[in-house]
Order: structure tokens, then sequence, then C-alpha cells
């Protein structure tokens, strides 16, 4: 996993040291981001959405006519309200009664995409383009904060994902880390595979694309959970080819 991190950022700082001739992109736009949970019991699937956007920039360097490649650096920030009361089954504690309402859940993510890109120019102002490649993603941030709960010291709450440990008595706030927290539940790194179309118009680009994870982000022993993105958004281009 380290190696294919490591490959592919070297092969991005080396294209941009030794090519002058590129165009910057500044783009943001809205992501939607569906998370599927899969079980080796046989389970039911359990699917999840969230939403939010992404902020970030890209280098698009010409490698041979209408061909190029694309490095670049992303954030991601995704949101999700969860409202427990509507599925009263899933959340009871072993030790107590656990009747928290809702929650809210924040996760930032920190994205190196590198995409083949290939452009059809129709005149000097207007092109169609198609892109395709890889995104290492990085999630320092991954967390739920509960509202209105009550829980008993060390109970464990049964999930649509799994057991969950709480550590709080009658609080009214409790936030969950996903990531670094007692008993996370995700890792930080995954790998997409994805492309997209859009459109350029002078110097701004209209896109929207398809990503697809290729890793287990579950650290729970017999789940394995994948996400499919998609998201649609707007490039400001700076530089000539």
């Amino acid at each position: 996993m380290k190696k294919i991190y490591a490959l592919v950022l070297a092969a991005a700082l080396l294209l941009l040291g030794t090519q002058a001739n590129a165009q910057f992109h500044i783009g943001v736009g809205y992501l939607n981001s569906t998370e599927i949970t899969h079980y080796n019991n046989g389970d039911k699937p359990f699917s999840e959405m969230m939403h939010g956007f992404y902020l970030g920039g890209t280098f698009n360097i010409k490698v041979a006519g209408n061909f190029g490649i694309a490095p670049g650096f992303y954030i991601d920030a995704l949101f999700q309200e969860e409202l427990y009361r509507e599925q009263p089954k899933y959340y009871q504690s072993r030790f107590g009664g656990f009747n928290f309402e809702s929650g809210i859940y924040r996760e930032l993510a920190l994205n190196v995409p590198v995409n083949l890109t290939y452009d059809f120019e129709i005149n000097d102002n207007v092109s169609i383009f198609v892109y395709g490649g890889v995104n290492l993603q990085f999630t320092p941030l991954a967390r739920t904060t509960y509202r209105q709960g009550t829980a008993a010291p060390g109970g464990v709450v049964i999930t649509p994902r799994g057991p969950r440990t709480i550590f709080v008595v009658n609080g009214e706030t409790y936030k969950y880390d996903h990531l670094w927290g007692e008993g996370p539940d995700m890792r930080p790194f995954n790998v997409y595979a994805g492309g997209g179309v859009g459109v350029m118009l002078g110097d701004i680009r209209i896109m929207a694309g398809y990503d697809h994870s290729l890793l287990n982000v579950s650290r729970i022993d017999g789940e394995r959970t994948g996400r499919s993105q998609f998201k649609i958004g707007v490039n400001f281009v700076f530089g000539n080819d």
C-alpha cells in the first residue's frame, strides 16, 4: 500500500518538476458519497449516503497531442445527519438505557488524484474532455457527534455496522472518533479508481466524475466497506498550453 502511494506521488512530483508549460486549475464542486458495508455472515448489505463538497487544484500537463496527465491535490468535506429514532432496534445497550435521538457525521479527507486526460477540440475556446485514473486518499477526521443520548459506562451499542463501545454516562452530547478514538471502526487510507467527462468554455471547465474505492476501509472483522462517489464541479484555468 505504501509503495503504491510513493510511486504515484513520485511520478506526480517528477512531472511537475520537468514540465514548465502546464495549466493550473482551481476546482470546487459538490460531492455525493455512498458507503456500502457487506457482511461475511450473509446479512443484507447496509448503505448510507453523505453529501459535501471538494476544493483543490490540478496541474494539467500535455504529454503528446491532446493527451495529458493531471496530478492534483483536493480536500473533501462530507456530512450526514443520522436520525436514530427512526431505527430504535439498532441502538440498544447491553448495560442499561441508550436513547440517542440524532447524530451528525463529519469527515475531512485529503486527496492526491493522478488522471490521464484527452481533449476533443471543437474550436479555440470550446473543447470536450475525458479523464480517468486513481485517487489516493488520507482521512484525518471522521467523527460523529451524538446528541440527547444516555448510556451506561462501557456500554456496547449494537448499530447497523456492528457493536460500538460507549464511554459516557447520561451525557447529552457524545463524540465518537471513527479513526483515532477508542474502538475505531474505519481505516484512514483508501484508493479510488474512476473517471469523468466535461466541457471547457474558455478558461472555465465544467466537469462530472465517478470514483469507486478499491480497498476495504472497515476495521471490523467480518465486514467489507467500500465507497462510490459522484462529483460535479467547476474548474478555473490559469496558464496556457
